[in-house]
């Protein structure tokens, strides 16, 4: 298998619920907390909840990718090192997009209630995008 037909048939390869459905984030980063908290101390707490196992999600799905880079390299014989290092620079680069990007949604409450929760929505959010893009890569 080429690395190439890896990317191909990356839908399968990622672990079975890793990946939302693009529809199902908003549920799981926002409306999922706001239908089960009553104030804004427990929606902050549910919403930094869902941020970390967005981030746990992610962190597994990464690991996963690079096992299967390793193992269709060694398919071909070839050593996937330009493969593996081409993923970390591009989600090095990307995980500083979203922690900047999270930091302005959260900076635009302007000091209201919504201050840090505006953060951890965002992080869950792109980071589900995240997984649910790879699931995607041809």
């Amino acid at each position: 298998m080429d690395l190439r037909a890896l990317f191909v048939a990356l839908p399968l390869l990622l672990p079975s619920g890793v990946v939302l459905a693009e529809t199902d984030i908003g549920a799981v980063c926002y409306a999922d907390c706001e239908a089960a908290t009553h104030s804004n101390p427990e929606y902050k707490a549910c919403l930094a909840r869902a941020a970390d196992k967005a981030d746990a999600t992610l962190n597994q799905a990464y690991k996963t990718l690079q096992d299967k880079i390793r193992a269709a390299g060694k398919e071909m014989g070839q050593e996937p090192d330009v493969q593996l290092s081409d993923l970390k620079d591009a989600q090095k680069q990307w995980l500083a997009y979203r922690d900047s990007n999270c930091t302005l949604e959260d900076s635009l409450a302007f000091g209201g209630t919504a201050i840090g929760g505006n953060y951890s929505s965002c992080l869950c959010a792109l980071s589900e995008k995240r997984c649910w893009d790879w699931s995607k890569t041809r």
